[in-house]
This record gives C-alpha cells, sequence and structure tokens, in this order.
C-alpha cells in the first residue's frame, strides 16, 4: 500500500521501515483515542496555519511545524491503510477496540447483556488503559448504572504510555463509574507495602512526593508492622557505564559470598538492553542468574542466535540477522570474508538464470563447489 501511494510527500523523510512503523503507530494510536484521522489532519493544517510568520526562538520549536507536516502527510496514509483493510476485511487490535467502544455507547443492549453475565467486574492495572477502553468499559459497565465495578492501579506507575494509555481513566474512576443515584464511587488507598523495608520505602516517598500530589487518593506508601528499619540503601555515581555494571557484579558477589542466597537477589533496569551485559558480569562471577520476561531473554546472546536463525529460515532476506550468524562464533566470518561472500552472492544473482523445475539444492551446491568448509 505504501508503495502504492501517490504522493509526493516531501515532509516523510525516514526510511521506509521507520515509515511503516510510524503508520502503523499513529492508526493505533488514533483508534485508542477514537479520532478520526480526518480529525487530525485538520488539527495541523490549522496549527500549520498559526505557526506561519512566527518567530521561533530554538531548535526544539523549529521542529514543530516539520513534526505537524509529516504527522499530516502520515495522517493521509493511514486513511489509505484504512481503506485498504476495509477492503480486505482485516481488523487489528486498534479497529476492535474502537469498534467495540462504539457498540458500547450506541447500543445499550449490548451493555445489558454483559452486566447481566458478569455481576461483579474487577479492572486490573487500570491506569493502562487507552481513552477508548475506558469509554467502551464505562459504556458496558458505568454511566451511571451503579453495576459493582472495582478498578485497581497507581497513578504513579502510569510510566508506559502502552497503546494510548491515559492516567486520567484511574484519576477520574469515581466520575466514570458512579453510583445510580449519582454519588461518585468511592475511593480507597492500598498503602501498606510488604515488600520493601522501611528504609528503601523513605527513599521511594520522598522522590515521588510531587509525583503524589498531582492524583488524588495517593498516599505514601508505609513498611509492615515490624520493617520499619528494614533493608539498606547505598548509591554510588560512577564515570561510566562499564563501571557501574562491575559495581553492580561486585556488589552482589560479595552478598552472596556472604550468606545472601542468589534468589532473594533482584537487579530492576529502567530498559531491557542492559540485561545481557548484567547477565554476563554475574555469569563471570560464577553468581547464578535468571532473566525473568521475554523482552530480558530475547537480548541474551544465545537466544538472540535463535532468533537470528529462524529469521533466516523464513526470510532468506534478513540480512541483519544472516550477518549476526556468520559473524558468530558458529562461523566466525571476518568483515573482509564477508565483503567477498556479498560480492560473490551479488554476482550470482546477476548470472544466474532460475527456471521453474531447477533444483535449488544442486543449485546451492554448485553455488559453494570448490569452497573451503569451516573448521
Amino acid at each position: 500500500m505504501l508503495r502504492e501511494a501517490p504522493g509526493p510527500y516531501p515532509a516523510l523523510t525516514r526510511s521506509f521501515p521507520d515509515l511503516v512503523s510510524d503508520l502503523l503507530t499513529l492508526d493505533g494510536e488514533l483508534s485508542e483515542h477514537l479520532v478520526r484521522p480526518e480529525e487530525l489532519r485538520a488539527y495541523d493544517a490549522e496549527l500549520l496555519r498559526d505557526l506561519e510568520g512566527r518567530k521561533l526562538t530554538n531548535a526544539e520549536l523549529r521542529k514543530v511545524p516539520e513534526a505537524a507536516a509529516a504527522r499530516r502527510e502520515l495522517t493521509e496514509l493511514v486513511s489509505r491503510y484504512r481503506t485498504a483493510k476495509r477492503e480486505r476485511d482485516l481488523l487489528d487490535f486498534g479497529d476492535q477496540i474502537a469498534l467495540s467502544a462504539t457498540l458500547a455507547r450506541t447500543r445499550p443492549e449490548v451493555g445489558e447483556i454483559l452486566r447481566d453475565e458478569f455481576r461483579v467486574v474487577l479492572l486490573d492495572e487500570y491506569q493502562d488503559t487507552s481513552v477508548a477502553q475506558r469509554i467502551l468499559l464505562a459504556g458496558l459497565f458505568g454511566a451511571g448504572t451503579g453495576h459493582p465495578v472495582t478498578a485497581v492501579g497507581d497513578p504513579c506507575q502510569a510510566i508506559y504510555g502502552w497503546r494510548g494509555a491515559s492516567v486520567a481513566n484511574l484519576d477520574d474512576f469515581p466520575e466514570h463509574f458512579a453510583h445510580a443515584d449519582g454519588r461518585l464511587a468511592a475511593r480507597q488507598s492500598l498503602s501498606e507495602n510488604r515488600r520493601s523495608g522501611g528504609r528503601l520505602l523513605d527513599l521511594a516517598n520522598n522522590l515521588a512526593e510531587p509525583l503524589r500530589a498531582m492524583h488524588a487518593g495517593v498516599e505514601a506508601l508505609r513498611p509492615a508492622p515490624g520493617a520499619e528499619r528494614d533493608g539498606m540503601v547505598r548509591c554510588a555515581l560512577l564515570p561510566t557505564h562499564a563501571e557501574e555494571i562491575d559495581w553492580l557484579a561486585d556488589s552482589i558477589a560479595h552478598l552472596v559470598r556472604t550468606g545472601k542466597e542468589p534468589g532473594e537477589i533482584a537487579v530492576l533496569c529502567r530498559t531491557a538492553t542492559d540485561f545481557a551485559e548484567i547477565q554476563g558480569a554475574l555469569v563471570a562471577r560464577d553468581i547464578p542468574v535468571e532473566v525473568v520476561g521475554l523482552s530480558g531473554l530475547l537480548h541474551l546472546p544465545e537466544v538472540a542466535d535463535l532468533v537470528a536463525v529462524c529469521e533466516v529460515l523464513q526470510d532468506p532476506g534478513a540480512n541483519a540477522s544472516l550477518v549476526r550468524l556468520l559473524t558468530g562464533p558458529r562461523w566466525r566470518i571476518g568483515p573482509r570474508d564477508l565483503a567477498l561472500l556479498g560480492r560473490r552472492a551479488r554476482l550470482l544473482v546477476a548470472h544466474t538464470r532460475v527456471v521453474d523445475d531447477e533444483d535449488p539444492d544442486r543449485r546451492l551446491a554448485e553455488a559453494v563447489e570448490g569452497s573451503t568448509p569451516p573448521r
């Protein structure tokens, strides 16, 4: 669909794979916020008109019209993408949520059926719901029906922005799910933390104080009775990332040598990209390690190699995965030989005429005839 778009799109300067990712992201965000593409195009057109002739005083401000122009063109592609989906009777996650929210708002019998089936509703991690999901849930179980609904969540943990998540859904829950007589839903605070000692909670509460002030009903965490002085807080400011990894691994190794069970120690990372390096540092110190979470496992070398094999088997043109395998420990092809291999592959493609009934195994054997097998 993208390659067939008439264009021109002068503001879209990113690579084709990035453009595909941007299009899918924008399509999903529009669905999660129940905003039509033409509404966003009109907004960006008005924004560009407002910015005409204005003095933009720094580099960040000068990026605003560029971003608005690119998004306006990308929104046109989103419209074409949605047309293509409709022609093929295809739906993605965002489409399902948007259509479900529309049903919940326009067909009251749908809510009646579900309220009769689900007499009590519990919504977990509610801070990570999107606008469309909130409209869907409120249309089915709220909107003055007085249906028993409880939402559990923490507005201070709304850090992901995943699929259009809006922390306002949790803040405004009492209004969205009011009692049948109009009274606001009650808000309860679960503030006792039994995972962490009092010293760690003191530090966390001090750091989070400005964030708590932004949300009604959020209280400082308190430790379990008797755990007020439990725990230890250490902080290290180190010149480089490598030194930080070494300090962390040495600290854990010391804890294990002095009697702490490895299973009682956890390392929390802001991003999964650090997992492989931390795991390697701990393994080098003979510390048993378990990586938790799929995203973390994908960064481990042995798992990444396995994924690369699967990608190459599925798509022989997956060059990045193929290069990873060829330069890895199995074949260990260096940059110079890799360049020669690439040149040989281009010659084969340029000079080989393939017919439908030709045996691919025989062609492969001929292509590598006379080469030296790896040792």
